[in-house]
């Protein structure tokens, strides 16, 4: 199976300890332990090797700068956060979940793994004339609603960045081309300074998006952020693909 795969993980522990090893699986979108049940194709090897050659080079950097074990912390505590999140989005892949209730527990493992306070998955009605909310998580309060409804002719800019690209990381929304359509009516009634919102793809179209919003000082989204935000929409569309 894979064990050529499993040798980058390896390798990758020489290089960076285990932080190199958690940025490896986050990159490849693969953890150690998917990788021993995954064939050794070309394709596989090829996706491995480029996520390897990032982490040794991001490495080689953090070495040069010699980064405080603070922050080296951080990142760690981050990186398996998704590691943890990735792992139970598999499990619901695998497990018969009710869609409901599936999709309140994917928000609160959205929300406390990459730390928003509020988190969101949406769907497109059936005329494709907006998404209507599937299940919307508040940290602060713990709280879970559904139902509220984002059409396209009042938010076109939006929906038009979010079928055209991978992400809209908007880390001042009130200002970003893609979220200002939404800061009087939404943004500001609800304390949010910052969005990161991804298209969930389906069969081959989009059917929805995540939408993950930040509360309190704005927020400068990172690529790890980033990916783990269109890893977990890949995930969900997939999930959705079979329970739609």
């Amino acid at each position: 199976m894979g064990n050529k795969l499993l040798d980058f993980f390896d390798k990758a522990d020489k290089v960076g300890g285990l932080p190199a090893k958690i940025r490896l699986a986050v990159l490849s979108k693969s953890s150690s332990s998917n990788a021993k049940s995954m064939e050794d194709s070309i394709e596989n090897i090829r996706n491995m090797q480029n996520s390897f050659d990032i982490v040794s080079k991001e490495f080689e950097k953090k070495e040069g700068n010699s980064l405080s074990k603070a922050t080296t912390k951080d990142t760690i505590n981050s990186l398996r956060k998704y590691i943890s999140a990735f792992s139970d989005m598999f499990l619901f892949q695998a497990e018969d979940h009710n869609l409901k209730t599936s999709a309140q527990q994917i928000t609160v493992k959205i929300a406390e793994s990459i730390n928003v306070n509020r988190a969101s998955i949406w769907l497109y009605n059936e005329d494709k004339s907006g998404v209507v909310c599937l299940n919307l998580y508040q940290q602060d309060k713990k709280t879970h609603s559904e139902g509220a409804i984002l059409s396209k002719v009042d938010f076109p800019n939006y929906f038009k960045i979010l079928e055209t690209n991978r992400t809209l990381a908007a880390d001042d929304a009130h200002t970003h081309f893609g979220t200002a359509e939404f800061s009087e009516v939404y943004l500001k009634p609800n304390g949010i300074t910052s969005m990161l919102d991804v298209p969930i793809f389906a069969k081959g179209e989009m059917v929805g998006l995540i939408c993950h919003e930040h509360t309190g000082p704005k927020r400068e989204w990172n690529s790890d952020e980033e990916n783990f935000a269109h890893l977990m929409s890949s995930i969900l569309g997939n999930i959705l693909k079979h329970r739609t």
